[in-house]
């Protein structure tokens, strides 16, 4: 397969109809591609042109005048003209010293014809060698494109999809994984490799950027690096390029890294997902922590893979959980995303085990290098997998995050995933998705639902509900809402969409059921604190008949 589809001028004044042409001036340009050719005549209609035009011209519209063919000629230059062919004779007998000097001044191919030609022989023989050149070109990509689909469907995919994108541009090529070694094809020396893996690490992000199209990197006057990100579901997962020596980055080129690309990011996902099927073992742990079913240590590490006796590094334990959209139709189920967001944790340094159940996820992060930043790792990955959550299922979602305290015996993961469950439960009284910074209602967890919890709720709410129960009133909810407003009539009554008149109403009806001294320091803390439990128990019965059904 030929990449060979641009017609640069060298090769133009090579064909039959230039047998009468002579390089004058300019000689050092004459590589570059023509896209078209055109007759044109005067400096006025050069706004015409879009770049890349082989220009033929009599002289009529210049002639001799030196102002006038300074002025012509500036203009081709500036509009990006890739050369001019000038036949000699009545209007202008020779090239005169200063066009022949600004031309090679440009590197401007400057062409003299020193003998009658037809410019409409030369534009037809031109055109259709371009036109011929680019249908051959889309040819070979389409096969060049069969040939990756192909690839894509045999075992060991990548090595031998990298040889055939090597063997189509022939020039050396990679594939760079932020944490993993890259690929090189051909393979190059250590020295060569060294040199090359320092320069991906500095320039190439382990995270995806605003721009993910084709990056050039150019490392000196004859070197150039071209290269892509491979990215699936808004996730960069490697990046993919060629080193080119003394050679343009032409749109072929461009195009067969585009779909080497693609075809490699399909790949990639696809053994991502299959390695997440054969996580079948994971999905039994989760599902014994969740239901908090008593496993010892020595059975998790099992489970988990985890070599020795000795202690296990620290891990953490989150809990997200998200709403669909109601009028929203998923472009990939939820648990798709696992695969990413695997990728995502591992790179930042945790070993993850993770599990889709319903609206929610639930992931174990065992730490590989202890005394790290944890916080500030698990604050990036809680952004990172919130943006391609977004991304993917789209930007009207609603997701949270629980975070449990960091564990030390794997025993007691199953308690820590509740305290990510408890954090999650409290995310509207909370700005901070930590247990650890829930304050107060860090207890709520602790305290038996019965008898202590239920008994508190009814001494001290319990003619609230009723009240309610009764007369299809919402007297605890208003509460609720005076207490958070830090007993602002009119905030609370905005928040209630109500009339201040009617909350009136109802804080009246609330001190005839509590007492007038409710909103005193002593009763109002044990209020906030029966009104959050109620919330807790409420929450707690609902997770336990979905989990029954």
């Amino acid at each position: 397969m030929s990449s060979d589809w641009r017609l640069s001028v060298g090769e133009a004044i090579r064909r039959p109809s230039f047998q009468s042409a002579e390089v004058v001036a300019g000689s050092k340009g004459l590589s570059r591609s023509i896209r078209w050719v055109h007759i044109l005549e005067s400096a006025e209609t050069g706004k015409f042109l879009n770049g890349g035009e082989l220009i033929l011209s009599t002289g009529m519209g210049f002639g001799e005048a030196k102002e006038k063919r300074l002025a012509y000629l500036s203009e081709l230059i500036s509009r990006k003209a890739v050369g001019l062919c000038v036949e000699l004779g009545t209007y202008i007998p020779h090239i005169p010293s200063d066009m022949l000097e600004m031309a090679d001044h440009h590197h401007f191919p400057l062409i003299v014809f020193h003998e009658p030609v037809r410019f409409v022989d030369i534009t037809l023989d031109l055109h259709e060698h371009l036109i011929n050149r680019q249908l051959q070109a889309l040819r070979d990509l389409e096969a060049y494109s069969r040939g990756l689909q192909q690839l894509s469907l045999q075992a060991k995919g990548i090595p031998k999809l990298l040889q055939y994108f090597q063997t189509a541009v022939q020039t050396q090529i990679f594939l760079y994984t932020p944490d993993a070694a890259p690929t090189f094809v051909p393979p190059v020396t250590q020295t060569v490799q060294t040199e090359l893996v320092d320069i991906m690490r500095t320039h190439f992000s382990a995270e995806l950027s605003a721009d993910a199209s084709t990056q050039f990197l150019r490392l000196n006057e004859k070197k150039q690096i071209v290269y892509q990100p491979v990215v699936a579901m808004g996730h960069l997962l490697a990046y993919m390029g060629m080193v080119l020596y003394e050679r343009k980055a032409d749109e072929y080129l461009l195009l067969t890294l585009d779909n080497t690309v693609q075809a490699t990011a399909q790949i990639l996902m696809r053994k991502m997902f299959v390695e997440e099927q054969a996580l079948a073992m994971e999905n039994r742990l989760f599902d014994d922590l969740i239901a908090q079913r008593p496993l010892s240590e020595d059975q998790i590490r099992a489970m988990l893979g985890i070599s020795g006796t000795g202690r296990a590094p620290i891990y953490h334990t989150i809990m997200m959980s998200f709403e669909l959209a109601v009028t929203q139709t998923e472009a990939h189920p939820p648990h798709d995303l696992t695969a990413i967001f695997r990728s995502i944790l591992t790179r930042l340094g945790f070993r993850p085990f993770i599990r889709c159940i319903g609206n929610c996820f639930y992931f174990l992060l065992i730490e590989k290098k202890p005394g790290t930043n944890h916080r500030q790792l698990l604050n990036r990955a809680m952004t990172e997998m919130k943006r391609i959550f977004l991304k993917v299922m789209g930007a009207d979602m609603q997701i949270w995050f629980g975070v449990g305290r960091a564990g030390k015996r794997l025993s007691d993961a199953g308690r820590h995933l509740a305290e990510a469950e408890q954090a999650l439960s409290f995310r509207h009284e909370s700005n901070s998705p930590y247990f650890s910074e829930l304050g107060l209602f860090r207890l709520l967890f602790y305290i038996p639902h019965e008898p202590v919890l239920n008994t508190f709720i009814t001494d001290y709410l319990g003619p609230l509900i009723s009240h309610d129960g009764e007369h299809g009133s919402a007297l605890v909810h208003t509460l609720r809402v005076y207490l958070d407003s830090n007993l602002s009539k009119q905030e609370a009554a905005e928040k209630l969409f109500i009339h201040r008149q009617t909350l009136y109403h109802r804080l009246e009806k609330i001190a005839e059921c509590l007492g007038e001294d409710y909103v005193s320091p002593d009763r109002r803390i044990c209020l906030e604190i029966a009104l959050r439990a109620l919330h807790l128990v409420h929450q707690d019965h609902v997770k336990h008949e979905f989990r029954t059904k």
